[in-house]
């Protein structure tokens, strides 16, 4: 039986119903897959999905990341990182954290292999906050007029992970990376206009919390740069918000989406708790994101 799908947004994503992540065969993997490929979002619920459940799906898409902030993944399972606002006994955090509210990006920028699909399942959730919001990034490419277009064609931007980084931790209590693992993320140059390696659909890829340069501006001018294309990508109508229930698992396409966590105020008072690990779908990946 083919998968049954729903829209999730009139632009992009869809809603999987039906499903057992646990027990696909290889021909519903295969549906699963290009779905994801088509729709750049999917949403499964209702999934009960142990660490290494969620493990062996990542396994299954590509090939596992271990994320850099150590101290907050699985030991088990290290490429399973917790997320929320969870605490030891002691009053350390025991999940990452991030208090910087709504920013838009891409998981895989940074990385030489920016074909990373991010796979994040809900334990716990606030009554309410606590959404997550995602943009498509083909539809804010098609939605350009051709002069504007025609522009951005050629443009190159610099993304540095340790650029935002370091401006996480000072809102966040994750431990600073030592020289030896800033090390493992330099700074990249990428195409600011792409097309999908699958797909072939063009879009616009930016994630503006690591841009440290567009072509040969400075500072402000690459800044203004780049947020005037995340206005353009995040209006309202192109916007799907996610209220997360327990058990749902949702995986996206870094290359064709950007995505945003909404304001931590809201749900401070009450338990955040979600597992995220990320793939590198390329066909040349290997750890760490890089290319073979």
């Amino acid at each position: 039986m083919p998968l049954e799908l729903k829209p999730l947004h009139p632009l992009f994503g869809a809603a999987v119903e039906g499903i057992d992540l646990r027990a696909l065969d290889d021909d519903l993997f295969a549906e699963l897959r290009a779905a994801y490929d088509r729709h750049g979002l999917l949403l499964i619920a209702g999934q009960e999905l142990s660490p290494g459940d969620q493990a062996a799906l990542g396994r299954r898409f590509g090939l596992p990341s271990v994320p850099p902030r150590r101290e907050f993944n699985i030991p088990e399972h290290p490429e399973i990182s917790i997320l929320g606002n969870l605490t030891r006994p002691d009053g350390r955090p025991a999940a990452f954290f991030n208090e910087m509210g709504e920013e838009w990006h891409s998981d895989s920028a940074g990385y030489e292999n920016l074909d990373g699909v991010t796979f994040l399942y809900a334990l716990e959730v606030p009554p309410r906050g606590g959404e997550t919001m995602f943009c498509s990034m083909h539809a804010a490419w098609e939605s350009l007029p051709p002069e504007r277009q025609r522009e951005m064609r050629g443009r190159r931007l610099l993304h540095s992970w340790n650029h935002h980084n370091d401006k996480v931790l000072k809102v966040s209590k994750a431990t600073p990376l030592p020289p030896e693992q800033r090390a493992l993320y330099p700074d990249r140059w990428t195409d600011l206009v792409q097309e999908h390696p699958v797909t072939g659909r063009p879009l616009y890829y930016l994630s503006h919390n690591l841009v440290k340069q567009v072509d040969d501006m400075d500072e402000a001018a690459s800044l203004d740069y780049v947020m005037e294309l995340v206005a353009h990508a995040t209006t309202e109508d192109k916007v799907y918000r996610h209220a997360w229930k327990p058990g749902d698992l949702l995986l996206w396409d870094n290359r064709a989406l950007m995505h945003s966590a909404t304001n931590v105020e809201v749900y401070r008072d009450a338990v955040r708790h979600l597992h995220r690990s990320y793939s590198f779908t390329g066909p040349r990946a290997r750890a760490g994101g890089a290319l073979g």
